[in-house]
């Protein structure tokens, strides 16, 4: 009754409004009204797919059933005149209690139709009938007290909604919220007479509770729930006449709740009644909330709820009621959270404290009674084990209780240690005596509070020392909590273990870092950075039994690990966590130690570098030497590290005298070369790594070429950098020797490794993988680079060699540009581009923008003209000698058309030719022609006019490829 549902949260949701205002009411409501659609949408997916089968089974054939199969869906229609024997019948059918089908399937206890037994279908055949099993009068009853349904909170509130009596349940509900808030609005508009409203009040109680007791042997659940309303309003008259109205004296009071909560108790034990009790209980806690009227003593509202605690306490030592036990804990834990949110000052710790402690010691002891009492219902119940611990309880209690206490003592954190080393002390000692009392039979809560005796020994350490050590000895109590579970195969406790040193890295990473200078400790000798090692030694130590765990896992059968592993440690991701975890605390413990040291040799890019050169190196170590693959990965991060700050420090520095004072004073050089040393190392083939009794790091291949070409860059640009600063300084006129410097070693290395390409030699062999990911992230990009710096230099470089003489084609820049012929011709032999025609046009394209640059800078060596930049466009000489070799370099193009030119791309080649030709004839008429002296026009119209005679006779146009011959057309 999904409506019932809704008049329920309609109810909890109005009742939360008037607590706590509109916005808390409202997101009730939405929660509610959410589960609620979640409810139809399932009883709507499954009454669809239930009338499906239905129709499916009407439809298909029931005359001629398959041999020895016995039938599951709806039984074939008998005949109407065959009259069937009546234990046959009895044996076979049972009779639905209503005529619509509830299911599609029989119940195990029906016998099954032999197919030699079935009656023929006939057109005028009965609907089908779905057989029904009826329950007994106790069933429900049974449902709603029995140890599987009272030990977990989901089947108990789901028994309780089902048990044949929801209607009156959610009225119970209604009723009572109604009443209370009757009470408040007479007590403050006074319409009636005290006497009138006690006394209605407590006749309706009395009567719903004498009723319930004459209903309960024959409808048990409509009575018990009548009982619960009963005793709840008897709770609400009780607290209304001694809070509203004055009318009872604080002793009395008391006494009278005293004893309506010992005849509740009763009344739920010798009924077996969890809804009694309930329902009681849960309107003696609302009682002081409904009536409050913002005014009265704290005291005896804890007070009333310590008496009501003792009750629940007194019933956990003889029922494993979760239900219950949970609503005390959240009404009492609850309304003590509000009211000290709200109203408490310090000058009332005294008056409050006491009752805190009592009412989390009352829950630790229902707790303990929780679990023997369900031990004993295993012993004596077959079937699944039980749920033997509360954990919501047993790991709730202690989460809450503390939290209140820390807001008791928020100005006072060695009390608030003292506390939590109090607590540690209780949940150690109960677990002591629980294991020499119960052993093995209470295992699962004795270690739940032995880790909580931890957790809150580890808590006592940051709340009186400093955070840093205090840190430190959380992670180390942790890698022992998760050391012990491993073995003992206790996952959660591993996950507690791992939260531990989590949250003790975070407190040391935000911990404030006191610098050497200010403290005088020596370096890596002092608090900041052993507090580090400490966190990363547990870190590591953890991580380790995490992959030996993993391991172990492995070499189990298949049934047991998806038995007893869990998912989650059965992959890579705890074991990662925790070294990164570790190798991330100790690389920044590191860098802040170097980085306060008082020196001036290196800068903070070299301390970085050495500092993560020096990790990679114990972890590549640590990593042969245990054979442990994560450490390949810390490794390749802090390479990755060590690599980008020595990158980005000398892409930082502008200027070459800069640059040269890194690489000599402050040990760049020795910082390079270290550097791909230790990569080289690191990067080692697998033969090699074997030979030298080593295991090659092979991880997967995007990362093993993402190293490569990381490694590969960083030469590359160590290499051009070194020979340029080199070249800036020491040749005083350097304007042709550095920017051929700058290609210099670059383009030799990937000149070897074009070779080693050829020769099938480390690292690009076919074997090893990798020869497709240096030619698409090393080599061809290196090409791009080389026609960008083509570009550059030819635009913005003399080449001068003072005091040397220029020479065309023999001077550094020019033999630069040979160079980079020779690794394009490499590369397209070996690799080949991956665009054809594209990379013909671009080179094409640098190559006709080399040769007017060397006509510009040999001009102007030779004859004075500007440079490009300086206005050579204007210059009657370089606009002469363009034309000229515009025109040969069409002659060229056209002849190598006509005669070595492949015949598809001999006419598109010619016409290309042709169209420079076209380009040199327009220059003639609407450059040289108005903006030339007479002689070097005339110099430029007979030169180009000689050439294209020359053109015309020995490179004329080829011939169009022939077409494709076409496939014969079928007749």
């Amino acid at each position: 009754m999904n409506w019932l549902s809704l008049i329920a949260g309609l109810a909890v949701a109005w009742f939360i409004d008037e607590l706590f205002g509109a916005r808390a009411g409202l997101v009730a409501l939405g929660g509610l009204g959410g589960v609620l659609l979640s409810q139809l949408h399932k009883r709507l997916d499954r009454l669809t797919a239930e009338l499906t089968a239905i129709k499916r089974a009407q439809v298909s054939p029931m005359s001629q059933p398959s041999a020895g199969v016995a039938t599951s869906a709806i039984p074939a229609p008998t005949e109407p005149q065959r009259a069937t024997p009546a234990p046959l019948a009895a044996e076979r059918i049972t009779p639905a209690p209503t005529p619509a089908p509830a299911a599609v399937s029989l119940p195990a206890s029906t016998v099954a139709i032999e197919p030699e037994q079935a009656p023929a279908a006939t057109p005028t055949a009965a609907p089908p009938v779905v057989p029904n099993t009826p329950r007994s009068a106790h069933s429900t009853a049974s449902d709603e007290h029995g140890p599987r349904v009272t030990s977990s909170l989901g089947a108990s509130l789901l028994a309780w909604f089902r048990g044949g009596n929801t209607i009156v349940r959610v009225g119970v509900l209604i009723l009572f919220i109604g009443v209370a808030f009757l009470l408040r609005y007479a007590a403050e508009h006074s319409q009636l007479s005290i006497e009138l409203r006690l006394v209605g009040v407590a006749l309706a109680g009395v009567a719903l509770t004498a009723l319930g007791l004459r209903l309960t042997p024959s409808r048990r659940g409509y009575g018990l729930s009548l009982q619960g309303a009963g005793v709840g309003l008897i709770y609400l008259l009780l607290f209304a006449a001694y809070r509203l109205y004055g009318l009872l004296p604080v002793g009395l009071s008391f006494g009278l709740l005293a004893a309506l909560a010992a005849i509740t108790t009763v009344l739920a034990l010798r009924q077996d009644a969890l809804a009694l009790a309930a329902l009681g209980f849960g309107g003696a806690f609302l009682a002081p909330v409904l009536t409050s009227t913002g005014q009265g003593s704290h005291s005896a509202l804890f007070s009333y709820q310590l008496l009501l605690n003792l009750a629940i306490a007194w019933m956990a030592r003889h029922k494993a009621w979760k239900l219950l036990n949970l609503e005390g804990f959240v009404f009492t834990f609850g309304i003590g959270a509000v009211w000290g949110f709200s109203a408490y000052r310090p000058e009332l710790f005294w008056s409050t404290e006491p009752f805190l402690l009592a009412n989390f010691l009352l829950y630790l002891y229902v707790t303990v009674q929780y679990a023997l009492r369900l031990t004993e219902a295993q012993a004596q119940e077959q079937g699944p084990a039980l749920p033997l611990v509360d954990g919501s309880l047993l790991f709730g209690l202690p989460i809450v209780a503390f939290g209140l206490q820390a807001a008791l003592l928020r100005h006072q954190p060695m009390a608030l240690a003292f506390s939590a080393a109090g607590l540690a002390a209780i949940y150690l000692l109960l677990g002591h005596s629980l294991w020499k009392r119960a052993g093995g039979r209470l295992l699962l809560l004795i270690e739940g509070m032995a880790a909580l005796g931890l957790i809150f020994l580890a808590l006592v350490t940051p709340l009186a020392l400093d955070a840093r050590w205090s840190s430190a000895a959380w992670a180390v109590q942790g890698a022992g909590v998760l050391w012990v579970a491993l073995r003992q195969r206790r996952w959660w406790a591993a996950l507690l273990g791992m939260a531990l040193q989590i949250a003790a890295a975070w407190n040391h990473w935000l911990a404030k870092v006191q610098h050497l200078g200010q403290s005088g400790e020596w370096l890596f000798l002092n608090s900041n950075f052993l507090g580090a090692l400490l966190l990363t030694l547990a870190a590591g130590f953890s991580a380790r039994c995490l992959q030996q765990t993993r391991l172990a896992t492995a070499a189990e059968p298949l049934a047991e690990v998806a038995v007893g592993t869990p998912r989650w440690l059965r992959g890579v991701a705890p074991e990662g966590l925790m070294l990164a975890m570790a190798a991330l605390l100790l690389w920044r413990a590191g860098l802040s130690e170097l980085l306060a040291w008082d020196q001036h040799a290196l800068d903070t890019a070299g301390l970085t570098c050495a500092w993560s050169a020096l990790l990679v190196l114990g972890a590549e170590l640590g990593r042969r030497a245990w054979v442990w693959p994560g450490l390949g990965w810390v490794a390749r991060a802090l390479m990755t590290i060590a690599l980008l700050s020595s990158a980005a420090a000398v892409l930082n520095l502008a200027g070459a005298e800069r640059l040269w004072a890194r690489y000599l004073g402050g040990f760049g050089l020795v910082e390079g070369g270290l550097l791909l040393a230790l990569g080289l190392w690191r990067l080692l083939p697998a033969g090699q790594a074997e030979s030298n009794g080593a295991q090659a790091d092979e991880g997967p291949r995007p990362i093993r070429i993402a190293e490569h070409l990381l490694l590969a860059w960083y030469a590359m640009l160590q290499g051009g950098l070194v020979l340029y600063t080199l070249a800036a300084h020491a040749i005083a006129r350097h304007e042709g020797w550095t920017p051929a410097a700058a290609i210099l070693l670059p383009t030799l290395l990937g000149l070897t490794l074009l070779a080693r390409m050829q020769a099938q030699r480390w690292p690009l062999r076919e074997q090893d993988g990798l020869s497709g990911g240096y030619r698409r992230g090393l080599l061809q990009p290196w090409l791009l680079l080389l026609l960008v710096w083509v570009l550059l230099v030819n635009a913005f470089c003399g080449a001068e060699m003072a005091p040397l003489l220029y020479l065309p084609l023999l001077n550094p820049l020019d033999l630069a540009h040979g160079l980079v012929l020779i690794y394009g011709l490499r590369l397209w032999r070996q690799a080949g581009p991956i665009h054809a025609r594209g990379a013909q046009a671009l080179a094409a394209s640098a190559a006709f923008w080399w040769f007017n640059s060397l006509l510009v800078r040999s001009l102007h060596h030779w004859a004075g003209t500007p440079m490009w930049l300086d206005g050579a466009l204007g210059s009657a000489p370089v606009q002469t000698g363009l034309s000229v070799l515009w025109t040969v370099c069409a002659l060229v193009t056209m002849l190598w058309a006509t005669r070595k030119a492949p015949s598809n791309l001999a006419r598109p080649i010619w016409m290309a030719g042709a169209g420079l030709l076209g380009v040199v004839v327009l220059k003639l008429f609407l450059v040289d022609l108005s903006h030339l002296g007479s002689l070097q026009r005339i110099i430029s119209f007979l030169a180009v006019g000689g050439l294209m005679l020359v053109i015309g006779y020995v490179s004329p146009l080829p011939p169009s490829a022939a077409p494709a011959p076409r496939a014969p057309t079928p007749p």
